[in-house]
C-alpha cells in the first residue's frame, strides 16, 4: 500500500536543504574575509544620555587603532587623555559633575572593538549552530539587498534559576555579490528573585564596507533599554570607524 506523505511534512522536509544551504553559503562568503593584513582606523565614540536631566551620562572621545601582526593596538591622544585627567580631578570636587570624555571611553569594550575591525569572525560565531528563520529580499541603502533572519544560540550561561536564557535574533543584509553590508542583533535578556524583574533589550545595528581582506564595520550603534523595579532607563552609543 503506498502512504502518502503529509504536505505540511514535505514541505518543510523540502526547506531543511534550502537552509542549510542558505547558511552554509553566508559563512563560506564570510571566509573570504580573514582579516589577517594590517589595518589602522580612527574611532570616534559617542554616548547619548539615558535622560534629560542625567547629561553626566553622554560624551564622546576619539580612539587610534591599529590590527595586524604585533597584536591590537588602541592609542588615546594627549588632548583626550588630559581631558579625562581634568574630568576626574572636577569629580572629585563635585561627584555631580558631567564626564563626557571619561564616560564615552568606558563605554566601549576592547570586544566592542574587535568585533567592528573583524566583523566577518564575529557573523560566522553568530552562525554558528544558528537557527534560519526566514529570508527575503529587502534593499538595503538603495540597493538590492536579501535579509536573512537566525535565532542565535546564546552563549550566556544560565545556569542559575533566577535567570532566563536569552533570546537572540540576527538579521543579516547580504548584497547581490554575496557579501554581507548590514546586521542588526537584538538580544532579549530577564532575570528575577521574588517580586523582582528585571529585563534587558539589546538592539546592535553594523553598517559594513570591505578594506583589503578584511569585513568591518563604518558604524556600529547600540541602543539598551532596562526595566527595573518600576523604572525605565535608556542608553545609546555610536562608533564611527574610518580606515586611514
Amino acid at each position: 500500500m503506498i502512504r502518502r506523505i503529509p504536505f505540511a511534512v514535505a514541505l518543510l522536509a523540502s526547506a531543511l536543504p534550502a537552509a542549510a544551504d542558505r547558511l552554509s553559503d553566508l559563512r563560506q562568503s564570510l571566509e573570504r574575509f580573514p582579516a589577517k593584513a594590517p589595518f589602522t582606523a580612527s574611532a570616534t565614540v559617542q554616548v547619548n544620555a539615558g535622560a534629560e536631566q542625567d547629561t553626566s551620562r553622554g560624551g564622546s572621545a576619539g580612539l587610534e587603532i591599529e590590527s595586524g601582526a604585533a597584536g591590537f593596538t588602541i592609542r588615546v591622544s594627549p588632548n583626550t587623555l588630559e581631558a579625562a585627567e581634568k574630568e576626574a580631578v572636577a569629580k572629585k570636587r563635585d561627584p555631580n559633575v558631567a564626564t563626557p570624555t571619561r564616560t564615552a571611553m568606558v563605554a566601549l569594550t576592547i570586544f566592542d572593538i574587535i568585533d567592528a575591525l573583524d566583523a566577518a569572525s564575529m557573523l560566522v560565531d553568530d552562525l554558528s549552530d544558528a537557527t534560519l528563520l526566514d529570508e527575503k529580499n529587502a534593499p538595503h541603502n538603495g540597493k538590492p539587498a536579501t535579509m536573512v533572519r537566525v535565532k542565535v544560540k546564546p552563549s550566556l550561561a544560565t545556569q542559575s534559576r533566577f535567570v532566563a536564557e536569552p533570546r537572540i535574533e540576527l538579521k543579516i543584509w547580504v548584497g547581490a555579490d554575496g557579501i554581507p553590508v548590514a546586521a542588526e542583533r537584538v538580544s532579549n535578556y530577564s532575570a528575577g528573585v521574588l517580586f523582582v524583574k528585571l529585563d534587558n533589550t539589546r538592539t546592535e545595528h553594523w553598517d559594513f564596507a570591505v578594506h583589503g581582506d578584511r569585513l568591518y564595520a563604518t558604524s556600529n550603534h547600540e541602543d539598551n533599554e532596562a526595566t527595573a523595579v518600576g523604572k525605565h532607563i535608556n542608553s545609546s552609543r555610536t562608533v564611527s570607524y574610518t580606515p586611514k
